[in-house]
């Protein structure tokens, strides 16, 4: 992290309090905090609090603790979340508020296997409850006066068994359910690219849900997935590159083309399947 990047930080832990109505704990999230920030990587900090003030009482201690800030937009999505994101200079910044109830009770689900996946337009694959364990297992502190933040990430300190079991159970049920598939079958003989597309995604996000379950990580997101993927020590030989070919292809949109391009997810799922006995 650069010396300017630590000082906005530094600068913006006022106004993070700020936003609060009662206690907080204050935390620097996301690719920072994941370790795979790059010159395109936001900065995020997240408010983990009870309850928060409104948009427009965000919006104004914000302009008064960063004047220069450019872009600014406060949102909610009430009860679990809201947000004031703007740009100072060319650093974007997105503080998040997270109400702890929601998040604790996520937590909890998660840690007796139950995990909720929903269409949402900002995440393509879908938003998963875990990501939430992500969230948590990885934050950097930066403020919590309270000890607000120290029970949630002493319970995800330790990859949950019951989660662990579900999710490579889901993860590998979508290329179980169509390879073989008459559906999938009549969709390559007719070279059917939408539809077949549409399948390789589902089973390559799966495929990708079970291996970081296998290897006992917590799934952070889609974003800077070839990174997340090169850190796990559990892989079939050459997945990620699998997974790239079977996803892209070579241009081809013939029958034999697709047909090989599953023929490569098939390989990959029986291979991540004799990792996950393992596992355990």
């Amino acid at each position: 992290m650069t010396p300017e990047l630590s000082r906005l930080i530094d600068r913006l832990l006022p106004l993070a309090a700020a936003f609060t109505t009662g206690p907080a704990a204050i935390a620097l999230a996301g690719a920072h905090a994941k370790g795979v920030a790059d010159a395109q990587s936001d900065l995020d900090i997240y408010v983990f609090a009870e309850d928060w003030l409104d948009n427009e009482a965000r919006r104004g201690l914000t302009r008064q603790a960063v004047p220069e800030a450019e872009g600014l937009r406060c949102w909610a999505a009430l009860p679990a979340l809201a947000g004031t994101d703007f740009k100072v200079g060319t650093q974007e910044v997105e503080m998040s508020m997270h109400a702890l109830g929601p998040l604790r009770e996520t937590v909890a689900r998660a840690l007796d296997g139950e995990v909720e996946r929903r269409y949402e337009t900002w995440t393509p694959n879908g938003y998963y409850s875990d990501c939430e364990l992500a969230d948590v297992a990885n934050v950097v502190v930066l403020a919590d006066p309270a000890g607000l933040l120290a029970p949630l990430v002493e319970a995800v300190r330790s990859y949950p068994p019951k989660l662990r079991q579900r999710l490579i159970a889901d993860g590998l049920r979508s290329a179980g359910f169509w390879i073989g598939n008459f559906h999938l079958e009549t969709a390559l003989s007719r070279a059917d690219g939408f539809y077949l597309q549409s399948m390789m995604q589902q089973i390559v996000n799966d495929l990708v849900h079970a291996a970081f379950a296998i290897n006992e990580v917590y799934f952070p997101g889609d974003k800077k997935m070839s990174k997340q993927l090169g850190k796990l020590p559990r892989l079939p030989a050459g997945f990620q590159a699998g997974l790239d070919a079977a996803l892209l292809g070579r241009g081809d949109t013939s029958t034999a083309a697709w047909r090989e391009r599953f023929q490569i997810i098939e390989r990959l799922t029986e291979e991540l399947r004799s990792l996950a006995p393992r596992a355990g």
